[in-house]
Parts: structure tokens; C-alpha cells; sequence
């Protein structure tokens, strides 16, 4: 255990109160800093997340742990709740050892936005600490990616002027007053979008404060899709409106903001950030800030979000009651599954809930709030015990008003039912009448249809002349029974001519009464007949059977057009590239990130773009190619500093390891070479 340590202040980083430690211990090196806290002289520290806090925490006493630190000296809240449970466990996990993956565990690595090349502090902020605790600190919040200005003085923050890139690899940086610019303390910065990063920075040290484990992103999912269905942007049970959405979220932002913060969005377009976080978050890590941007388009904040309610569906979470009131159970929870359908060509969700008892009800979403559990739109289904309830009131001679009452449902549907009681030969005949025409006027009609459209009929028909109507309109089951009786009586015939000639008719009576059927509809419904004859009288069934359809395909693309837009940007865009202050490798996939083309990234329909695809592979870059040309511009920048190179330097600067350095080393000479004559 340590004799002695530099105890953090406020919202300090452990990187901070390491420097102040290593400053106060009077170690020469500091090395010999890390030997002491880490046992180990060879870590490279983390400005943002820190590592080996297991052996760390060892070394500082009782009075710290693994988990205070990762709370309150990183920044890691600021990731937390955009996290799933499983990363988080991961990354309590990675903090312990050498915490190499987790960069990549919170979407660092792929989704960069506004990386600090430095450290940052608000003067105001600094004075302040001089004040009360002698000497300034690295505040986290001052720290965090996307986030400009300071939440509690709400003014731009500063750059220290010590580059930990030009500092040593093993070094802590220690805030020095000497080097900070403290003056000006109140004047006011003007930006145009000052309003908005001001309420990001408060939403982001908000973060901060909270404890790790009370979000994740899978319950912040759930609050996204609650002010979704508030706000009327989901589509069906799942669909976003995303053409709509996008717009919406793209005018609330000024001109440029999004731009500047990195998150572009556009209307068209497919893998979009903002559709992939409503969507696929459990795939990929959405940085925080792309989070905090749509918390203040739906005009939230930490708090608020706290307070939101996780989205159930447009029905609640089950079970639902049972609105039978014939029923012993009547308003139980004794439902346990809803069938959510939309209605056709609209945007209406319907949710139909069934019984064991045969009661079923259906009612238009979503659920406004917990009182709409209990109401229904229509009934599909009554059951048994609601027939019976009906029955024994009609014959107790009870008034259609109180019946209706009584079972909770409209006067209309006990008259209606009530008549459809009473059988006469007139109202038997009136009925059969009303079948026949409707036969003659839709001859291609099923039985399903009938029930549909004239539902009373039918049902009389059903209940007081059901031989008649099983003649007159039999169900598909019964139609399917006999042919199936047909099939086995031919069976049993030795003459297979007969078996031909009977699945012939079959066929042809089915084509003259559906003339528009399909191949595939015909084999749906007379499967056992197209099959034989398929098999045994293949000539006459394909010459009768109707030609086949071939899907129509329209290609509108014109990929010659294409090809040379395509050409045309990456032309424009990779002269930026190559002059970036930090350089990066050239590869498809970054010019598929930066100009918005998915098909550059993946080579799809890359044969179709041949000038595309010839200038990528003139221009894009090996690792080797990336290496040599960014040691060259470190060659370059040596020699406007010291006009000499050291090699051992040139490889740390670059990231370059050491296998690697020792095979581009000639070229490097060469190049060196070149410079000096």
C-alpha cells in the first residue's frame, strides 16, 4: 500500500490525479511512477478510461475500488447507459486488466465523433480550483467527445497547450497554471449554435452523475420507442415513419449543425445512425452524443428520460381481461396473447384478443393509457357461455334492453339475434332466395365470402337450413372431402384412363369457373390432381394448363451515369484526405463513410462502375503503403522542427511496431536520403 496519494477532486480523472501524484512524489521518471502504482513499467496510460485498476486499487487502500473509480474519475457514465448489460459487464471486466477492448466495446473505434486531439478546460472552471484547492485539474466533463462548452459556466472550452502526442508515451500530463489562459473570465463567446451545445453539455455531465448500472440501452430502447408512439413516428407495431422522421429531425437542427458534430443525415438511403439506433441498436454502439442529439429533438433531457416509461406495444404488456360479462371470469386477467394486425391501406393497428371460453374482442391502438385495457370496438366471437346466458334471457321473456345490459353489448345485436331465433317457411324462403341471387351475381364467390358480406343470411342459413346451405354452398373443407372420396374410389380401379379423364374434368371446371387462377393457385387447390397428371399425362397438362408469368423487372439504373459521379467525388474528396493533419489510410470503406455510397464498401455491382473501380484500386492504400506514407509526412515535419530524424522516435509517433518499422526502414532511408540532397 501506498504511503501516500494524490486523492482525486470533483469529477477528476484518475489520468489527472496520477500527474499530480507522480508530480508531488518527486519521481525523476515515470516509470518509476508506474512501478509503484502498477507494479508494471511498460503501461501506456488512458487519458479517457484508464486500466489495471484491479492492481491500482491494491495499492490505494479500502477507501477505493474498482467500481468508484470507473464512476467517478472516467468518463465512462458518459457511455454507460447507451451500453447493453452485457458490454457493461465486459467493461467493468476490461478496466481491471489492460482495457485494450474498450474502445471498441463502446463504438469508439468505429464511430468517431469530435475526438479531442488535446486536453480541454474551462477557465472559469480552473480559476476556481486555484482558488479553493491551490492548483487546476482535468476535469472529465471538459473531456468528452461532441462537447464544447463547459455545463457549469456554459463558456467554450480552451486547449491546453501541451500535446500528450508530442509528450512522452509512459507521461501524465499535469495541468500547469503557468501555461492556461485565465483571463477574459466572463466574456461571452457568440456562435450561432451556441443554445444547443450548451443543453448537450448539461445533458452530458447529467450523465455523468448517474450512477453506471441504472440505464442501459435496452431499457433506453424501450423510452425511445414510448416517445416514438407519442409522437405518432411508428408506423405499425415495429415499422418506423422513417421518411417523415428524418425530416422532422434534420429541420430542428440549424444549417451545418450536424455536419460540423459529424452525424449527417440523409432522407434516402439505407444504414442511416439515427435509423440504426431506433432499430438494430443491439448490433451496433451508437456514440453518446448521437443520443443526446435526439433527446433534444424530442425536447428531453436526463431527467425527463429518467421518468419515461418503457414502450409495452401499442396494447400494454399482458394479460388482458376478458370482457365477457356472461362469464364467471368477466374482467380477469386470463388473456395472455394479442394478434396485432393493420388494417388494409391504412396506417390502423388492430389488436384482436381471444379467450379459452370463445370470447373474443378486438380494439384500435395504441393504448392511450391503463383505462383503454378495458375497452373493447367489436366483437368477433361470443363462446358458449354467452350463447347460453343470451338464451336463457330470451326465454325468461327479459325486454331486448336489458338483455343488452345485461351481456354489455348493443340493442342492434340482440334484435339482430333475436330475429335470427324466430324460423318461418316465408322468412327460410326469403333467405334461400337472397343465397341464389348472390350465386347468380358473383358465380366465382367461395363461402367465406358469402359469410362476409351477408353475415345475417348466412347465419340463419347456418343455424335453421344448414343441408340446404352445405348443398347449395358447400365449405372448401366439404368440397375437398369429396374429391378426396372421388380420388379413392379411382383407386380402386384398375383403369387408370378413368383416373386421367376424372382429373381432367377437375381441372377444366376449375379453370372455366376461375379463369384468372395462376399455375401456382391451381396447384394449391388441386394438388393431388396436378400432380398425376404432372406425372402421368404431361403433355395435356402443360398445352392446358395457363403459361407461366414471368416476373417484370425494370432497371432504371444508369450505372454509365453513375460510375461517373462516383469517379467525379472521389476525385474531389480524396485531396482532403491525403491532406488531413492526421493522416488515414486510404481504403474503400472510407470513402464509402465519407461520400455516403454503401456500394463502394462491400463491391457490390462493382463491375458495373469500371472507371469507379480502376481509380480505387489506383488510389487506395496497403498497410504497408499507409505506413511508409505516414512516416514520410512525420520525416517531413522532423525536418522543419530539428532538420534531423530519429528513428526510434519516427516509430512511436507513427504507431508503427517494431516488426513492421524494420521492413519499411530502407525505404525510409531512401527517402531520408532524398531530403538532405
Amino acid at each position: 500500500m501506498l504511503p501516500f496519494f494524490t486523492d482525486p477532486y470533483p469529477d477528476e480523472l484518475i489520468y489527472s490525479a496520477i500527474s499530480r501524484f507522480h508530480f508531488y512524489s518527486g519521481n525523476i521518471s515515470f516509470v518509476e511512477t508506474l512501478e509503484e502504482l502498477f507494479q508494471s513499467r511498460s503501461i501506456v496510460p488512458s487519458i479517457e478510461f484508464g486500466s489495471h485498476f484491479s492492481t491500482l486499487v491494491q495499492k490505494l487502500g479500502k477507501n477505493y475500488s474498482v467500481e468508484s473509480l470507473l464512476s467517478n474519475n472516467t468518463i465512462y457514465p458518459y457511455f454507460a447507459p447507451f451500453t447493453t448489460i452485457e458490454r457493461q459487464k465486459k467493461v467493468y471486466e476490461d478496466v481491471q486488466t489492460n482495457g485494450q477492448a474498450i474502445h471498441g466495446r463502446l463504438g469508439i473505434s468505429s464511430g468517431k465523433i469530435c475526438r479531442k486531439d488535446g486536453l480541454y478546460y474551462c477557465s472559469m472552471c480552473s480559476d476556481k480550483d486555484i482558488k479553493i484547492y491551490g492548483e487546476p485539474y482535468i476535469h472529465r466533463e471538459h473531456q468528452l467527445q461532441g462537447i464544447d462548452y463547459c455545463p457549469h459556466h456554459e463558456l467554450m472550452l480552451k486547449k491546453y497547450p501541451v500535446d500528450y502526442k508530442d509528450f512522452s508515451r509512459h507521461g501524465y500530463i499535469r495541468f500547469d497554471r503557468r501555461h492556461m489562459d485565465l483571463t477574459n473570465l466572463k466574456e461571452i463567446e457568440s456562435s450561432e449554435f451556441k443554445e444547443i451545445q450548451v443543453k448537450l453539455a448539461k445533458m452530458a455531465y447529467r450523465l455523468l452523475q448517474m450512477p453506471i448500472n441504472q440505464l442501459s440501452v435496452e431499457k433506453v430502447h424501450l423510452k425511445y420507442r414510448t416517445l416514438l408512439r407519442e409522437n405518432n413516428w411508428i408506423m405499425t407495431n415495429s415499422r418506423l415513419k422513417r421518411e417523415e422522421l428524418f425530416k422532422a429531425f434534420i429541420s430542428k437542427f440549424p444549417k451545418g449543425f450536424l455536419e460540423k458534430y459529424e452525424s449527417p443525415l440523409r432522407v434516402e438511403g439505407q444504414n442511416q445512425w439515427l435509423q440504426v439506433m431506433l432499430t438494430n441498436y443491439l448490433r451496433y454502439s451508437i456514440h453518446p452524443f448521437r443520443h443526446l442529439l435526439l433527446l433534444y429533438f424530442f425536447n428531453q433531457d436526463i431527467d425527463s428520460l429518467l421518468q419515461i416509461n418503457e414502450d409495452d406495444g401499442p396494447f400494454g404488456s399482458g394479460p388482458w381481461p376478458c370482457l365477457n360479462k356472461a362469464a364467471k371470469h368477466y374482467k380477469d386477467l386470463v388473456i395472455s396473447e394479442v394478434k396485432i394486425k393493420r388494417r388494409d391501406n391504412t396506417n390502423v393497428l388492430v389488436g384482436k384478443f381471444s379467450c379459452s371460453c370463445g370470447f373474443e374482442y378486438t380494439r384500435i391502438g395504441p393504448d392511450k393509457d391503463e383505462e383503454d385495457k378495458w375497452r373493447k370496438n367489436r366483437i368477433t366471437g361470443y363462446g358458449n357461455a354467452w350463447e347460453e346466458k343470451f338464451d336463457k334471457l330470451v326465454n325468461m321473456n327479459i325486454s331486448p334492453k336489458k338483455i343488452a345490459f345485461e351481456l354489455d353489448v348493443s340493442l342492434r345485436t340482440i334484435t339482430n339475434r333475436i330475429a335470427l331465433k324466430v324460423t318461418t317457411p316465408k322468412l327460410t324462403e326469403k333467405f334461400r332466395a337472397e343465397l341464389l341471387e348472390w350465386r347468380e351475381n358473383f358465380p366465382n364467390s367461395n363461402r367465406k365470402q358469402f359469410q362476409t358480406e351477408l353475415k345475417k343470411t348466412f347465419t340463419y342459413l347456418y343455424k335453421n337450413d344448414r343441408e340446404w346451405l352445405d348443398v347449395n354452398l358447400p365449405s372448401q373443407r366439404d368440397t375437398n372431402r369429396i374429391q378426396l372420396n372421388q380420388i379413392v374410389n379411382l383407386n380402386d380401379k384398375d383403369n387408370g384412363e378413368n383416373r386421367i379423364e376424372h382429373f381432367r374434368s377437375l381441372l377444366l371446371e376449375s379453370m372455366r369457373e376461375c379463369p384468372d387462377d395462376t399455375r401456382t393457385k391451381l396447384w394449391k387447390k388441386l394438388y393431388t390432381a396436378c400432380k398425376y397428371l404432372s406425372e402421368n399425362d404431361k403433355e395435356w397438362f402443360d398445352a392446358n394448363l395457363p403459361l407461366k408469368r414471368r416476373a417484370k423487372t425494370k432497371n432504371t439504373t444508369d450505372w454509365n451515369l453513375r460510375d461517373q459521379e462516383y469517379c467525379k467525388k472521389i476525385k474531389q474528396v480524396y485531396p482532403e484526405l491525403t491532406a488531413l493533419e492526421k493522416p488515414v489510410r486510404i481504403t474503400r470503406t472510407l470513402f464509402s463513410k465519407r461520400l455516403n455510397i454503401f456500394n463502394l464498401a462491400i463491391n457490390n455491382h462493382i463491375e458495373k462502375l469500371p472507371k469507379t473501380n480502376k481509380l480505387l484500386n489506383e488510389i487506395t492504400e496497403t498497410v504497408r503503403e499507409f505506413q511508409i506514407r505516414r512516416c514520410c509526412k512525420a520525416i517531413d515535419q522532423m525536418f522543419e522542427q530539428t532538420n534531423s530524424v530519429g528513428f526510434e522516435k519516427l516509430r512511436e509517433t507513427c504507431a508503427v511496431s517494431t516488426k513492421h518499422f524494420k521492413e519499411i526502414k530502407p525505404l525510409l532511408e531512401e527517402y531520408i536520403s532524398k531530403k538532405q540532397m
